[in-house]
């Protein structure tokens, strides 16, 4: 048997991609495991793996940005309030 592990820059696109709250949630938390901290970085990672004309990727390229900066922001003020405690 063999098992395909998606790379993290996949799942970043898969999770940009579906843009749920739970999927923006993740896509914080692997945007900082990855090292990650430009929006638009996230979203030139979903777009060079669906491409520009992509049927996945139905929103514009600044409303990924603008979910991708609010998934970033939202895992940083985490990071910070559990840093506090």
């Amino acid at each position: 048997m063999t098992a395909t592990i998606a790379t993290i820059e996949e799942l970043i696109a898969m999770k940009l991609a579906a843009s749920r709250d739970q999927d923006l949630f993740d896509l914080g938390i692997l945007a900082r495991h990855a090292g990650i901290a430009d929006p638009e970085r996230l979203v030139d990672i979903a777009f060079a793996a669906y491409g520009e004309d992509s049927l996945v990727l139905t929103d514009t390229r600044e409303d990924y940005l603008i979910m991708a900066r609010q998934a970033i922001e939202a895992e940083r003020k985490r990071a910070r309030n559990a840093a506090a405690r």
